[in-house]
Formats: C-alpha cells, sequence, structure tokens
C-alpha cells in the first residue's frame, strides 16, 4: 500500500475526491507494477475522473488519462479496478487511511478561498485586463468597442 500526501487547499469534497484519485494513479503508475487497486467511497467520483463528457472535474480527467494512456500502452496485461468501499463499512484498511489523513495537518495561507471560486474570479479578472488592453490600445480605441465605464463613469 503506497502512502503519499499532498496539501490541495481548500477544495470542494468533490474537488478533493478527483485530486486524490489524480495523485494516487499519478504515483501508482510511476513504479513497476501491472495492476492498480484504487478503494474508494464515492463511485462518483471515479465515474467523473474517468468520463469523457464535459463536467466540472474535466481538468482531473485530462490528467489522469494522459498518466493511464501510458500505463494501459506498456502492455496488454496492464489493468486499473475501482473498488467500492462505503465508509460506513468501517473496513480496517480505509480507517487507517482516514485517521491518518484527517490527522495530517498542514498550514494554510492567510487567503483560502474554495477552488471554484477562486478560479472564476481569475478568470473573471484576467478578462477584464484583456478588455482593458484592448480598449486603451490607441488602434482600437473608439472603433468597434464601446468605453466601458465602471462605478461613478470612471474608465475601467
Amino acid at each position: 500500500m503506497l502512502s503519499l500526501k499532498a496539501p490541495a487547499s481548500r477544495t470542494t469534497p468533490p474537488d478533493t475526491e478527483l485530486f486524490t484519485i489524480r495523485l494516487k494513479v499519478s504515483k501508482a503508475t510511476s513504479i513497476d507494477i501491472n495492476c492498480i487497486i484504487l478503494i474508494t467511497d464515492s463511485l462518483d467520483s471515479v465515474r467523473k475522473a474517468v468520463n469523457l463528457s464535459v463536467h466540472s472535474g474535466q481538468a482531473y480527467f485530462l490528467a489522469i488519462y494522459s498518466v493511464l494512456r501510458s500505463f494501459f500502452s506498456s502492455g496488454l496485461s496492464y489493468k486499473i479496478q475501482f473498488w467500492n468501499c462505503p465508509s460506513k463499512a468501517k473496513w480496517f484498511l480505509y480507517q487507517i487511511v482516514y485517521i491518518d489523513v484527517t490527522n495530517t495537518r498542514v498550514a494554510a495561507g492567510r487567503h483560502l478561498v474554495i477552488s471554484i471560486d477562486s478560479l472564476c474570479s481569475k478568470n473573471v479578472l484576467l478578462c477584464l485586463d484583456v478588455w482593458r488592453t484592448a480598449f486603451n490600445c490607441s488602434t482600437v480605441q473608439g472603433h468597434p468597442f464601446l468605453t466601458l465605464r465602471g462605478k461613478n463613469c470612471k474608465f475601467l
């Protein structure tokens, strides 16, 4: 059994599950084995981790997919299995991992944010910066763009 810990900041539970799957699959494929058994209490996260459609955890899927593609191309006998172990079953291996994870303390930074909120905020700020740059460019100013004004009628 591999032990691996990495801080993931403050995240939503589905993001935490997907990050954990990504971390474990990456670690397992880095050693010389031909069968990966991933034990989880969240089959919904596993489905998202291997789902090709567009969804909120797609970044994790792409990272997991790139690792698994090279793993499976190594040979026909390579496989991965996902086992469902509900947390209320209190399986001893699951309990060991649960105690280990919940007792782990990571020093947190000053400005914690939920990952989705953080990404949305960064994206909005990036878009505003691009718009400001485009509006202030002398070659395009006044042509196909409207002048944006924020609060107090100040230019953005």
